[in-house]
């Protein structure tokens, strides 16, 4: 029995890391990209690198065949004849998949569960949305592009899983798709260092990035900026307007003149972050930083005195997860009182709001309590632990397919 990760898009490297992550237990894995000429942060390429293993099975399709937005009929005929070959060389037995061409899959003959990682569901199943002023001509041709080469196919690749994961908000618009579809939950997966190791690291960033900035503490948000004007009503709202409003009534109750907060430019939106922030009188303790790999971001997580999710989407994604595992206390929003979507049976220990006033005070909590705030940060680094470690991972994917 042997798996397949496949993806048509690469969720920032995620999908290898699951590959990875089960080669490494032992757990005969095999992976497939058609995402190869992907870059940026969404790209595995950006976050760790080029990277050759055997089970990477991407280099058998031609990038040349694959830009997603125009797969050819002779291309799409070559990736399943390929698709089928790898299912009888490497024995695959079960699949995991996401990305729009995934349905791409059952036509090779090859069995899959999807997991939906945001927009896909959200808002390649819908309509787009458009930007204000957009020329009406504009939409008048793209529609019937959007509908023809996007949306019907990943509508297809959710119809076609044999199950689907999904995050607990996204249950309307999975009513709509295939609401009779079976749900599964996969926890996040980290790799989890010892504690006394992560206080140390812990305190050498601190140093090094505070000395950078020229600040005693800082704060830290990894969400991109996606929140102003149209995409206000976009699924991905990451509510930065709240981030930066919580952090200027913080300032406006602590007086504290020490502690930075730092952003990345990141998001259609960091103009009108930077607007906000001027507006707010706090733009000269904001600091600004380019994008970054995990790697680098883990640094900045470890030494942050706390970070923020996003808090307008009710969802617990990487950006919440990422710091609570390097022992940093996380301020977010989610819901998960939708008992039909299979999720964590246990809540993180995040502050979870969405109101600036409220997070303002619980962040002043913070900073004058040190007992409160070394034992929220031990707790989220066990919740972790418990939750979303590799091991953990491994068991609940092997369990899954355990059922099928």
């Amino acid at each position: 029995m042997s798996f397949l990760i496949f993806c048509s898009f690469e969720v920032g490297g995620l999908p290898y890391k699951m590959a990875e992550i089960l080669n490494k237990h032992g757990v005969e894995t095999y992976y497939v990209s058609l995402d190869q000429n992907a870059s940026g942060h969404d790209s595995t390429q950006f976050h760790f690198g080029n990277i050759y293993e055997s089970w990477d099975l991407s280099h058998l399709f031609d990038n040349s065949m694959f830009s997603i937005s125009f797969v050819q009929i002779h291309s799409i005929r070559k990736i399943i004849r390929i698709l089928k070959q790898i299912k009888v060389k490497y024995g695959i037995s079960h699949c995991f998949a996401t990305g729009s061409l995934s349905y791409l899959l059952k036509q090779a003959g090859i069995n899959y569960k999807y997991w939906c990682y945001g927009s896909d569901l959200d808002q390649q199943c819908f309509a787009p949305i458009w930007q204000q002023n957009y020329p009406f001509w504009k939409k008048c041709v793209i529609y019937p592009y959007f509908v023809f080469k996007i949306r019907n196919k990943q509508r297809n690749s959710i119809y076609y899983a044999d199950s689907v994961m999904i995050a607990p908000y996204q249950i309307d618009a999975y009513n709509q798709i295939c609401p009779d579809k079976k749900l599964f939950h996969l926890p996040h997966f980290l790799k989890i260092l010892d504690y006394k190791i992560l206080l140390q690291k812990k305190t050498e960033n601190r140093k090094i990035i505070c000395k950078g900035i020229k600040a005693k503490n800082f704060f830290f948000s990894s969400a991109r900026h996606v929140w102003a004007g149209n995409l206000s009503d976009a699924s991905d709202n990451k509510g930065n307007d709240i981030i930066l409003k919580s952090f200027e009534k913080y300032l406006k109750l602590s007086n504290d003149c020490d502690t930075k907060l730092i952003l990345i430019k990141k998001g259609p939106d960091v103009e009108a972050s930077k607007s906000l922030a001027q507006s707010l009188s706090i733009d000269k303790y904001i600091i600004w930083v380019n994008e970054m790999n995990r790697g680098e971001l883990d640094k900045y997580y470890q030494a942050a005195i706390m970070c923020f999710g996003q808090l307008r989407t009710p969802v617990i994604t990487f950006s919440v997860v990422e710091p609570l595992a390097n022992g940093t206390i996380c301020v977010s929003f989610f819901e998960d009182n939708n008992s039909k979507v299979p999720f964590y049976k246990e809540k993180p220990p995040i502050f979870n709001s969405k109101d600036p006033d409220e997070i303002a005070n619980f962040i002043c909590k913070l900073m004058s309590n040190k007992d409160y705030y070394t034992e929220l940060c031990y707790k989220s680094w066990c919740w972790i632990k418990d939750n979303c470690s590799e091991e953990k991972f491994v068991e609940s994917f092997l369990e899954l397919f355990s059922r099928s």
